[in-house]
């Protein structure tokens, strides 16, 4: 048997996919907590490098066709298929809505250039989602790099990160010093 019957399980989770040293683990945090139906690399490639770094990843869903992404400061659409990409800011976003039958969900973002419905998203993430766009932006810290440095060595040490990406990072957070 070659297992093309399963071919979603030779790969990686999605979020290990955008890990390292040139990835974005807020992205892969946000895919951790989220249920595909299908994957969605493609898309999620797509929207990584549309992600600045001023900007936090809060939560990511999968809709039928396509991938939204809720950061701290827009909400990225990205529809199999179809570029570019959709972005809007959050403060277009005029009112969010969720709502889950049978257990699929629905979310409507009603914005200042139209509507945008983003149906076939599994579980309750739609009201999450609209829930996570109409609450008040967290306030983000200014990261310290020295206790990123000493956590970065800690997982070193555990043998989480390899010797390469341990470098990169280590050189990245002693520039920010």
């Amino acid at each position: 048997m070659d297992g093309s019957f399963f071919p979603s399980w030779r790969r990686a989770p999605e979020g290990d996919q955008l890990r390292g040293p040139q990835g974005r683990d807020d992205l892969a945090d946000a895919v951790d907590r989220a249920a595909f139906g299908r994957p969605v690399e493609h898309e999620l490639s797509a929207l990584a490098a549309l992600l600045d770094d001023d900007e936090t990843v809060q939560q990511v869903v999968e809709g039928g066709t396509g991938v939204a992404v809720l950061t701290t400061r827009r909400i990225l659409v990205k529809v199999e298929g179809i570029d570019p990409a959709l972005i809007i800011e959050r403060a277009d976003v005029i009112r969010a809505a969720g709502r889950t039958h049978r257990g699929m969900g629905t979310l409507t973002l009603k914005t200042r250039s139209g509507n945008l419905v983003v149906d076939q998203i599994l579980g309750t993430q739609a009201e999450t989602f609209a829930a996570n766009v109409t609450a008040p932006v967290p306030e983000v810290a200014p990261a310290d790099p020295i206790a990123a440095l000493a956590d970065l060595r800690a997982a070193h040490r555990a043998g989480t990160i390899g010797d390469d990406e341990f470098e990169t990072r280590k050189r990245q957070l002693v520039e920010e010093i």
